[in-house]
């Protein structure tokens, strides 16, 4: 009984080392690297590489862990300890790969890539936890907790192998979730303009006056503005020979202002139609929109002829919806025509 006793006992201690040890490789992944890289002559591809096999490493070491505590007699403590530094080890290799990256590559490939080795290490915590919960408990075949703590390392390892291997393609993906949110509220709204939103609430839906639909068209064609636009943009940078650069970074922070703005925008058409709010919304939107299009024009990738001319075509668009608009509040009384001297 004694013996038993003192196994755990020298487990649970292993168990709290290696837990804190993680907590500390968290904290490490924010640190500044102490030789920052840079992009000159550094190998992109042989760095992805080397970073699977990393992944592949850590994985094999916590299968390894997980049979051994899967499989009685359970591993002598001096052996959990053994295989527990195997995982620690796999675990630095991938922060010093991660500080290894450079630092001029680009801010979003880099936060991509921070991320994704956090959720490999937070998931290694939790398998630890995982160890130290299960200790001297028995589980039914094939339900033992610590199989889906494996698992979850696993598919975290998995993920980092799939990430965006540069810049551009970081941009891109996130830039594609900025579009499928435009895209979203869109559609949102005209299932309520088709008459969908009424045939779900029945007579007690608020509905449109006709009044409103006058304000509506032109605000929904100001609204697909925005999509075309970050449609476009992505397409462009798409086409782009630069692999790494810190202007798709731009790009991205002026896409990334307009979903929360055209949400504002949807939400103020929604019945009953707030006139006050989608004034407000609409030369908001307006206004960013153009501040985006002029922040674009002066991108590398943005020189192109082809570039230029769906600018042009854009920006005319926002112009010809927010006129549409505002003759619309001139004739509400909620505008004044500007005359130039």
């Amino acid at each position: 009984m004694g013996d038993k006793s003192d196994k755990k006992s020298l487990y649970k201690k292993t168990f709290k080392t290696m837990e804190q040890n993680m907590k500390n490789f968290l904290e490490q992944v924010d640190d500044t690297s102490p030789e920052p890289k840079f992009v000159t002559d550094f190998d992109f591809s042989v760095f992805c590489v080397d970073l699977n096999k990393i992944c592949d490493k850590l994985s094999f070491e916590a299968n390894k862990i997980s049979l051994s505590w899967l499989s009685p007699p359970a591993p002598s403590n001096s052996d959990m300890v053994s295989m527990g530094s195997c995982l620690e080890l796999a675990c630095v290799a991938t922060i010093a790969a991660f500080h290894s990256f450079p630092t001029d590559a680009g801010l979003a490939v880099r936060i991509s890539l921070k991320e994704a080795i956090k959720n490999v290490i937070e998931s290694c915590l939790g398998f630890v936890k995982t160890l130290n919960e299960t200790l001297g408990k028995k589980f039914p075949a094939n339900s033992h907790p610590i199989l889906q703590s494996f698992g979850l390392v696993m598919s975290k390892c998995e993920a980092i192998k799939k990430l965006p291997k540069s810049n551009k393609m970081a941009c891109i993906v996130l830039i594609k979730d900025q579009y499928d949110i435009l895209k979203d509220a869109l559609s949102e709204l005209e299932e309520v303009k088709n008459g969908d939103f009424i045939d779900d609430f029945g007579d007690s839906a608020e509905q449109w006056t006709e009044n409103d639909h006058q304000v509506i068209n032109p605000s929904i064609g100001l609204i697909k503005t925005s999509i075309v636009l970050v449609k476009k943009c992505s397409d462009t940078i798409k086409k782009s020979g630069l692999e790494n650069s810190s202007e798709y970074d731009t790009a991205l922070e002026n896409i990334n202002k307009l979903s929360p703005l055209v949400d504002d925008l949807a939400l103020s058409l929604y019945p009953p139609l707030d006139w006050s709010e989608c004034k407000q919304s609409n030369q908001i939107l307006k206004a960013s929109l153009e501040e985006v299009l002029l922040c674009l024009s002066t991108l590398h990738f943005m020189q192109s002829e082809d570039a230029i001319k769906w600018r042009e075509f854009v920006g005319k668009a926002v112009i010809h919806n927010f006129s549409e608009i505002q003759r619309v509040f001139i004739t509400q009384g909620m505008a004044e025509i500007k005359v130039s001297e």
